[in-house]
């Protein structure tokens, strides 16, 4: 019957089964627009020949579109809350209203106004599932992606946008090929009522006459239950839309001629062809193909179909997303490996140029270098003899801070007089000062102390032996010690003095020392030596 390549998907591609109590259509959506269409008989023979058509043609998403007597409409109210609660009273409802079927929908119209103010709902169903069972178990069985189930009624109140004049109040008769005159009584842009008139054989008689009687059923029965007052205006909060074409449209219009027109409005089904962008037309009264058309190009959500009846749906939109996901990641890919690859391509230029300028310099440099007059000296020993002098330079020392020190204190004592002044700067405070790389723990025999650098850091330190004597000497031993003491102790209390030692003293007290002379000499020298350590942080 129809033979095509198939492939895993076309996001161009689509189709819509029109389906009604008696007939089949299939229509095919390409480029932009309505293509081929089929018609199938809902008999056994219609079924094996829709069932062949949908293995020689693609598993394209199918949406189907239904308009059946058996589709109810109750209108009612739950109270205002959300999520599980929510689901679970109109869970309730449901049961209680359409039993035995799982094509049912509801939606929020609003909320009342007094009271608890709960919400209002519309619940719509379609009583009699096995019609539209059959080709959805069908779709399942070859793996088609059914993207929804729809019905002419609930679609009715998308198309309001496309109609003039409407109003709060509108009615929209259309007639439909394969299952008859649909009435859609809108208000306030939300769907209230809805019937289905099964129509006589077209050509048969004139159908004129029957689609206005039944306008006016309708429009009584709108009244009985005061859904519109009986003193409405038509034509200020009322319309009454017929969509439709050719010679039925004309006889409808001759029907309405001698009387009130007023809301009245005769809609050509290629006008709104033309509003919703398809660029054919139609010849026939039908509007079948207007109704197709706006389904597949607005792609409205699901209505009736259950999450199972979807299932290659959603197995489709996730290995589309994957797909682009892998296709972006791709071109994310070569655009970062393009630009790494340019980056990699300046990175090496300028190394090239990098190259060439050290290169160029080192040349200009040995040239210049040839042309200097030879030295007895390598340029790394000069280089380390100039660093050696800017070192000495910078931590240069005199003993003057020493010397003041020594001196401060002797101003106090007029009798001691200074022989002789040995001082050295270094690093080790137990230098000794006969030799500076030496140290001794022996340096004298009175009072000679081993400092440690671990006690307090200094940057380095001035060491300085003091010979000196009291004079005039009287020859009191006991007196000249004392004054001794009091002129080391003196030296050590001032600020930074590191450590202070007497070294000899004008008589040896220790006692391994032995003691000679007589009562008739007297000793008229009185000398000794201290030892002075002096810290010091910086000095520049």
């Amino acid at each position: 019957m129809i033979s095509s390549l198939k492939s895993i998907f076309d996001l161009a591609k689509r189709r819509a089964i029109f389906v009604s109590p008696h007939k089949l259509a299939v229509y095919h959506w390409q480029k932009g627009d309505l293509g081929s269409s089929y018609l199938f008989d809902t008999n056994n023979e219609g079924k094996a020949y829709f069932e062949k058509y949908l293995v020689e043609t693609q598993k394209i998403p199918t949406y189907i579109m239904v308009d059946m007597f058996e589709e109810e409409f109750r209108r009612d109210t739950v109270p205002h809350v959300f999520g599980s609660d929510r689901s679970a009273i109109i869970e309730r409802k449901k049961a209680r209203l359409f039993r035995d079927t799982p094509y049912y929908h509801y939606r929020i119209q609003g909320r009342e106004e007094e009271g608890r103010k709960d919400d209002q709902i519309m619940l719509s169903a379609i009583t009699n599932p096995k019609p539209i069972t059959i080709w959805v178990d069908l779709l399942k069985n070859h793996q088609i992606p059914l993207v929804g189930i729809y019905s002419i009624s609930i679609l009715t109140e998308s198309i309001l946008k496309l109609l003039p004049d409407t109003v709060e109040n509108n009615l929209i008769v259309s007639l439909q090929s394969i299952s008859g005159l649909r009435q859609t009584f809108i208000t306030k842009g939300q769907l209230r009522v809805s019937r289905l008139i099964q129509m006589p054989r077209y050509g048969t008689e004139p159908y004129g006459p029957h689609i206005k009687d039944e306008v006016d059923k309708i429009k009584r029965y709108l009244n009985s239950v005061r859904l519109v007052p009986t003193d409405i205006d038509e034509g200020s909060s009322f319309n009454t839309y017929f969509i439709l074409s050719g010679d039925v449209l004309e006889e409808v219009r001759n029907e309405y001629k001698e009387i009130s027109t007023a809301g009245i409005r005769f809609v050509d089904i290629n006008e709104l062809l033309s509003k919703s962008g398809c660029s054919s037309t139609v010849s026939s009264t039908f509007s079948d193909k207007f109704f197709i058309h706006h389904l597949l190009k607005n792609s409205p959500q699901n209505v009736y179909a259950q999450s199972t009846d979807r299932k290659y749906n959603t197995m489709l939109n996730m290995r589309i997303a994957m797909l682009t996901c892998s296709i972006l990641m791709i071109i994310s890919s070569m655009a970062w490996s393009g630009y790494t690859f340019m980056q990699g391509i300046s990175n090496r230029q300028n190394t090239l140029a990098a190259k060439n300028k050290s290169d160029f310099y080192a040349a200009r440099y040995q040239i210049a270098r040839e042309g200097l007059p030879r030295t007895p000296v390598d340029a790394a020993d000069l280089k380390t003899a100039v660093e050696l002098i800017d070192n000495l330079q910078t931590y240069k020392t005199t003993p003057l801070e020493m010397v003041q020190l020594i001196s401060a204190a002797m101003n106090r004592y007029t009798s001691i007089k200074l022989g002789n002044f040995s001082w050295v700067a270094s690093a080790d405070p137990n230098i000794n000062l006969g030799s500076a790389s030496t140290t001794t723990s022996n340096q004298g025999v009175i009072g000679f102390s081993n400092v440690s650098t671990q006690q307090e850091q200094y940057e380095y330190y001035q060491v300085a032996v003091v010979d000196a004597e009291i004079s005039p000497f009287d020859g009191n031993y006991r007196r000249a010690i004392s004054l001794i003491n009091e002129y080391a102790e003196i030296i050590r209390n001032q600020t930074d003095v590191y450590d202070v030692s007497i070294i000899s003293l004008p008589l040896d007290v220790s006692s391994n020392a032995s003691m000679s002379g007589n009562t008739s000499s007297v000793q008229r020298e009185a000398k000794f030596s201290i030892r002075v350590v002096l810290g010091v942080n910086n000095e520049v």
